[in-house]
């Protein structure tokens, strides 16, 4: 058995830890738990199989509480090794006892009970169910079979069956022969009935011993099982045994079964090892693996489309997102400031009067000149009319673009937060919403910080644009000797007034008289349709620029790294093991 199976451990592990952690697991979640404890226990039993062919044969007989089991292997090995009890549920531990091998062969065993650890039969607490036994016993000269390792295997219906069904399925795993010991009273139960059904697909040799009959009763209920059996079970019959109900001598720890029995078990013991075949087991293994796969990988993958349909909305918020960013700012001629300030920038290339030497001491201390170009009348107005209050604070510029990204925030994570708690009351969203509320004001922080920062990396694109219609031009000496010879009629003193007074926005620049004069004159030359192609790609830019590096480097980056910090206790696909991992995507796939 190649190692491909090793996410079938990983997964096993996540099952136990979550259902370890629930006090009132489903009936579907203890089948998924018990068949993956199962079929991580059959690979173990491949491994043994295909390194050793020929090691111990294994018998393990299982059954509910009472049914017998202890006595029965005291009766196969004629010996009164396996303890018995009148109480229920007394077994807890898989027990083997071993007639005819030496202790070397033993120890090839123990790789496939792993990770229950062997101690003599004097230290078995009952508090300590991680622990089984696994000693040598002589067989008496009336054993029934020999040699084998004989498995006295825990009760699996007592009421605490749940914290030892390991061990359960680590000796039917181990098996060759199972035998199922069931009494009168318990043959219908549905755990009986479930055990069959779970191991039907191992094919491995059966033998049923239904215990306790009483003479009267034993035709109808070897009927009643046999019809049972047939309707719910597809694999043939497999032999039935009565066992007479025998008052058991207290002092010798045996019971006397009547010849017809014994000999009756002693036949059907022989036929059943004959028909042992360990390369069969490899394929049962592989194909119990199969079988089951989609139910364990289930809580996976619903996990995993959970977290799809949580990208999904954050896709939809982020288109929403880009809608609002291109309606509020881009598409809005009263905050839209960008093309504005490419103007301004082509002023300084152009020297008009009355502006260009400030722009000209502006550039040595900032890199954008329309920046400044927004705080020199500001400050200068401040400084005369209230020098007091000038140096108690700092003016900065309100940005049009910054507003209109904050409200997209705001807009975002309102939207999202409504949208988890439309979400069903599964624990992949409850983790996600209390994720989303902690990580929150930090989302905010992160955003707000790169909202300036991005905005700042857009800004040489103003420039190169500004650059772009300098150079055309200059490709054109009379339009561009046009443009110089307007600076001698632009109101230069009405822009100094309005720079003063503090109300030249970006978005106003275009209407101040000098930048008027260039607008139009651009605008109505031959240079108006590469004017308005430049404008057209400088707004495509930005919106590609906000998108890439705020909306989605950020924003999105922020949301969806939310599902790979959830801690949630009932969670099963976090921090995935590389093969487990791929496991899943070929099934989601």
């Amino acid at each position: 058995m190649s190692d491909d199976n090793s996410w079938v451990s990983q997964l096993l592990h996540r099952h136990a830890a979550v259902l370890g952690k629930q006090s009132t697991p489903s009936a579907q979640s203890l089948t998924a738990l018990n068949t993956l404890q199962l079929a991580d226990a059959l690979l173990d039993k491949c491994r043994l199989c295909e390194s050793h062919p020929d090691h111990a044969l294994q018998v393990a007989l299982v059954g509910p509480t009472q049914s017998g089991k202890s006595t029965l292997v005291n009766v196969l090995l004629d010996t009164n090794a396996a303890g018995i009890s009148a109480l229920a549920g007394f077994t807890v531990h898989a027990q083997g006892y071993a007639n005819g091998y030496s202790e070397q062969a033993l120890q090839l065993l123990s790789p496939m009970l792993k990770p229950l650890h062997r101690v003599s039969a004097d230290a078995l607490a009952t508090a300590s169910l991680d622990s089984y036994v696994l000693e040598s016993v002589t067989a008496g000269p009336a054993a029934l079979i020999n040699p084998a390792v004989v498995w006295d295997t825990p009760d699996f219906d007592s009421i605490d069956a749940t914290s030892y069904t390991h061990a359960v399925m680590r000796s039917v795993a181990i098996a060759d022969v199972v035998i199922l010991v069931v009494s009168k009273d318990k043959y219908g139960d549905k755990r009986v009935w479930d055990m069959l059904q779970l191991i039907e697909p191992l094919h491995q040799p059966l033998l049923v011993c239904i215990n306790k009959l009483d003479p009267q009763d034993e035709t109808t209920v070897l009927r009643a099982f046999t019809i049972r059996y047939q309707e719910r079970l597809d694999t043939s019959l497999p032999p039935i045994i009565p066992l007479p109900f025998v008052r058991r001598n207290t002092t010798a720890w045996s019971v006397a079964l009547p010849d017809a029995q014994l000999s009756a078990l002693q036949a059907a013991l022989h036929t059943l090892r004959n028909q042992v075949d360990r390369q069969a087991t490899v394929r049962f293994a592989q194909a119990f693996i199969e079988q089951h796969r989609e139910q364990w990988l289930a809580p996976l993958i619903e996990e995993r489309s959970a977290a799809t349909s949580w990208r999904e909305l954050i896709d939809s918020a982020i288109v929403r997102a880009r809608v609002q960013y291109e309606r509020d700012y881009l598409d809005d001629p009263g905050k839209y400031d960008t093309f504005n300030r490419a103007l301004a920038e082509l002023l300084t290339l152009l020297e008009i009067p009355g502006i260009a030497p400030a722009l000209g001491r502006a550039r040595h201390l900032v890199t954008w000149p329309a920046r400044k170009l927004l705080g020199l009348g500001r400050d200068a107005y401040d400084r005369q009319v209230d020098p007091v209050g000038y140096r108690a604070r700092q003016v900065v510029p309100i940005s049009q673009e910054a507003q209109v990204l904050e409200r997209i925030l705001d807009t975002t994570l309102v939207s999202l937060q409504g949208a988890l708690l439309e979400q069903p009351p599964h624990p992949f969203w409850q983790a996600l919403a209390q994720a989303f509320r902690h990580r929150e004001p930090l989302i905010r922080q992160r955003y707000l910080a790169q909202s300036e920062a991005v905005r700042k990396q857009f800004e040489p694109e103003v420039e190169a644009a500004a650059h772009r219609l300098f150079e055309q031009l200059q490709a054109q000496p009379t339009l561009l000797n046009t443009l110089r010879a307007a600076r001698a009629t632009a109101d230069a003193a009405g822009v100094a007034l309005a720079l003063k007074s503090g109300g030249l926005a970006p978005a106003d620049l275009v209407l101040a008289p000098a930048m008027l004069s260039v607008t139009t004159l651009l605008t109505e030359s031959a240079l108006g349709k590469y004017l308005d192609t430049i404008k057209h790609e400088l707004k495509e830019r930005q919106r590609q620029h906000i998108h890439t590096h705020l909306l989605q480097g950020v924003l999105v980056q922020e949301l969806d790294a939310l599902t790979s910090t959830l801690t949630h206790e009932n969670l099963f696909a976090q921090q995935l093991e590389p093969e487990l991992r791929k496991v899943l995507e070929q099934a989601v796939n």
